[in-house]
């Protein structure tokens, strides 16, 4: 999401605050999306064991405001620089509502909470029961290259005769390929088995990140956790809070901390074979880490090159792959 709106002069600035105070539209919605940044997340975490070992240090999740921009939020970002817009479909692809954006959301911190606990634990030791079904298609983006193959309720069980049980398998799997790798998908509709082989294009938010082009959920999804673990989100959605989780949770379940102290944040999404993917408004989200006096900030490789143009002398700014490469710039980090 690069081609966001850029600031007005101020010229042009002095016109529309003139223009939107005169006028009884101004809370009426534009064609833009607004971002700006969020309040970072400590996360609270229930652990149903005796013992767990709390830091005195920082795990910031780093999160973003995110919301259809009437016209006083549009003047708004003209004015503030940490806020930017977007054309409505850069946020919200072809096909798909806001309403069906937000259950996505809602869904997806679900998953990624299950998929950090999962990461974390497996990373101390335990082994992790995990079962799902496959991967169901909710829905199909206008300009997909399956739009003719795949249908919404479709349910993918392989990819590249890999077997595939959840979002997140098949998300991991998919980012060992490269954009326009050919694969094939394997399916079952109707009670059938199909397949079909498809190019992979690159993903509608995320620069230089792989995808099919459809919605997806994981039906039946199942984590067999040795004890509970409940982390409470409160009203953050999306998957990009799943690093974070992951660390949170193993740094209350080792000995040693991990942060010595230090105030660490960062961002990225999960997936069951720990690697780390991009996120949105990395800008909004590093600038909210050096608002808290971040002094490391994590981000995923391909959100690196925009989260360094914010960069200063007081805040370093790594970029990571997987969950057990955090633990190692964490460990190099607190450790020179």
């Amino acid at each position: 999401m690069e081609r966001y709106i850029k600031k007005a002069g101020t010229k042009t600035k002095i016109f529309l605050i003139l223009l939107v105070s005169i006028a009884p539209f101004g809370f009426l919605k534009t064609d833009y999306y607004f971002m700006s940044p969020g309040p970072p997340y400590q996360w609270a975490i229930e652990i149903s064991l005796e013992e767990t070992y709390p830091f005195d240090g920082n795990l910031f999740q780093l999160t973003v405001r995110r919301d259809e921009a009437n016209y006083y939020s549009y003047i708004w970002a003209k004015f503030d620089d940490s806020v930017d817009l977007y054309e409505r479909e850069q946020i919200l692809p072809k096909g798909i509502t806001p309403e069906v954006l937000n259950q996505i959301s809602i869904n997806s911190i679900k998953t990624s909470e299950n998929v950090a606990i999962a990461v974390a634990l497996q990373t101390i030791g335990y082994e992790i029961v995990i079962s799902g079904d496959g991967v169901l298609v909710v829905s199909l983006l206008d300009d997909s290259p399956v739009i003719n193959k795949l249908q919404k309720d479709d349910l993918i069980i392989q990819l590249n005769n890999h077997t595939v049980s959840s979002v997140s398998d098949f998300i991991g799997k998919l980012r060992t390929y490269e954009i326009g790798d050919t694969v094939s998908v394997s399916y079952i509709r109707d009670g059938k088995l199909q397949k079909f082989d498809t190019k992979l294009i690159e993903h509608v938010e995320y620069k230089e990140e792989p995808m099919v082009g459809f919605l997806a959920s994981t039906p039946n999804e199942k984590y067999e956790f040795p004890f509970d673990i409940d982390i409470k989100t409160g009203s953050v959605g999306g998957p990009s809070a799943g690093l974070l989780m992951a660390l949170n949770v193993y740094n209350l379940l080792t000995l040693e901390d991990i942060t010595k102290g230090k105030v660490i944040a960062g961002t990225g999404t999960i997936e069951i074979d720990g690697s780390v993917g991009p996120v949105g408004g990395i800008k909004q989200k590093v600038i909210a880490a050096k608002r808290i006096g971040a002094e490391l900030i994590l981000v995923p490789t391909s959100n690196f090159n925009e989260a360094m143009d914010l960069s200063d002398t007081n805040t370093s700014i790594i970029a990571v792959d997987s969950f057990q490469e955090s633990l190692q710039v964490i460990n190099e980090f607190i450790s020179r």
